[in-house]
């Protein structure tokens, strides 16, 4: 996805591109999206789930996996605009940091905290995931919810966020998957607004060797692409349908021009989704 300031433009960097597109698109993409920066989560293909509701499913079962009490503290490397991390501490009264390279999303997310009351519990800042100024094992917990496919270095930021987990502590993260390397196709983005959507895939049979080189022991590695990408894909398009004059309005033409064929070129790419959580070894 691209924003209407010209993200797509030639000769950025790959960094460049991620802030200007997030800076961008962050209110617009939440909007397609049921007010997360995430994919929906459908039991099977008769559920009459919404995309909000749908996404709101997906952060409850993140939720679930990284097994945390109140008081708790939690990363959220890549908070987008802040939804994931509020209903996470609302749910189970954990304490939330959230990250991201972008101050627009920063500046929403912290809004949203505000008028869900727990900014008291809920922080966002800017931060780079490759460089953690956090101190060492300073979290119960971390996730990266649809995030680590847009770092440069998985293990680079899988390696950050072992070191500020404390011993016993839970990983989970999604990932946009390469269902295709298995049969020597990848598939990857071919511009850079793709790119800042999808960055590299990589397939989901590699996460073992990786959670283990960056110090963690592997606890779930899960394919759930057939919950979840065909339907987002599908609510994404109908509400660009149904909705295209009052999301012109807000957004403006060109942006949502733009996402007509963001959204065509993401599902042609036939990549996958997957849930992986991890601990730190040691108590």
């Amino acid at each position: 996805m691209t924003s209407g300031s010209g993200v797509s433009a030639e000769g950025l960097s790959q960094q460049e591109a991620e802030d200007g597109f997030y800076n961008d698109t962050s209110e617009f993409l939440a909007e397609l999206s049921g007010g997360s920066l995430h994919m929906g989560y459908w039991e099977s293909p008769s559920d009459p789930a919404t995309m909000a509701e749908a996404s709101r499913r997906l952060t409850g079962l993140m939720a679930e996996r990284i097994k945390i009490s109140p008081g708790d503290r939690v990363l959220d490397i890549g908070c987008g605009t802040g939804a994931p991390a509020i209903q996470l501490a609302q749910a189970t009264g954990a304490v939330v940091v959230g990250i991201t390279n972008s101050p627009a999303q920063v500046r929403l997310a912290a809004e949203k905290a505000r008028e869900a009351q727990v900014a008291d519990r809920v922080s966002f800042r800017c931060a780079d995931a490759g460089n953690l100024d956090f101190a060492p094992e300073s979290f119960d917990a971390v996730w990266l919810f649809e995030s680590i496919m847009a770092m440069p270095d998985r293990l680079a930021v899988l390696r950050q966020a072992a070191a500020v987990l404390r011993p016993g502590g839970r990983l989970a993260l999604t990932d946009f998957l390469d269902r295709a390397a298995s049969s020597g196709g990848a598939q990857q983005a071919d511009a850079p607004q793709y790119a800042v959507l999808m960055g590299k895939l990589m397939p989901l049979q590699d996460y073992p060797l990786l959670l283990e080189e960056a110090g963690l022991t592997p606890v779930e590695i899960s394919d759930v692409s057939d919950r979840t990408v065909a339907r987002t894909m599908d609510c994404m398009r109908q509400r660009l349908a149904d909705d295209r004059e009052s999301l012109t309005r807000r957004f403006g033409a060109q942006v949502v021009g733009q996402f007509d064929n963001i959204v065509q070129r993401l599902e042609a790419a036939g990549f996958g989704y997957g849930i992986v959580v991890a601990d730190r070894p040691g108590q």
